[in-house]
């Protein structure tokens, strides 16, 4: 296929979903540029709020097994990269009295689910006052959920090992996913769509 193929496809685009595209590729390059560029090496924002995840995992398991045999370990851990290399990273540890449970990482705290999501709704047109309330609301929820899996994780690797992986890969993929989904369609739902009609 030529370019002039493609350009001729591409004018036959609906123009409001030209707008979504071209605002989402806008979106993804200003945020990766922000992120890789000023936010990833000093971990402005990954570091608190991995912390903040590794705590309350260990507050929300003491609260379910009605204990406090839990603890929190800022501390350096392994991890792969993307070429599946080890490398070293700052973690929040979870701990069971001395034997380590899990460790929270960076790719644990669901900044980039936070980001994803947001980033559809400010793409669709809408109304400001609803944008902000649907991300706010629906960056609290992914944050409880996000919660809920690290604790669900930690449970199942001291209690269910065989299971834990899958769990952690698939199972709780699909509901965090699910649930983003869910709200998109949520917000999409109850967009009012300007016609021409008369």
């Amino acid at each position: 296929m030529t370019i002039s193929t493609y350009l001729n496809k591409w004018h036959q685009v609906p123009a409001a979903v030209k707008q979504f595209l071209l605002r989402g590729l806008l979106l993804l390059v200003a945020w990766k540029v922000i992120y890789l560029g000023f936010l990833l090496p000093g971990r402005v924002i990954d570091a608190p709020l991995t912390r903040d995840v590794g705590i309350i995992t260990t507050y929300g398991l003491n609260w379910i097994t009605h204990s406090h045999d839990y603890h929190f370990k800022y501390e350096l851990g392994r991890e792969e990269d993307v070429d599946l290399n080890a490398v070293s990273v700052m973690q929040e540890s979870v701990y069971y009295h001395d034997k380590k449970i899990v460790g929270v990482y960076d790719g644990c705290n669901a900044l980039e689910l936070f980001v994803l999501y947001a980033g559809f709704i400010i793409c669709v047109p809408a109304a400001l006052k609803k944008k902000l309330l649907f991300i706010t609301g629906g960056v609290v929820l992914i944050f409880l959920v996000n919660i809920l899996r690290c604790i669900g994780i930690a449970y199942l690797i001291q209690y269910y090992p065989q299971h834990a992986d899958f769990a952690h890969h698939y199972v709780f993929v699909f509901v965090v996913y699910g649930l983003i989904i869910a709200m998109w369609l949520a917000f999409a739902g109850n967009i009012k769509v300007k016609t021409n009609a008369k």
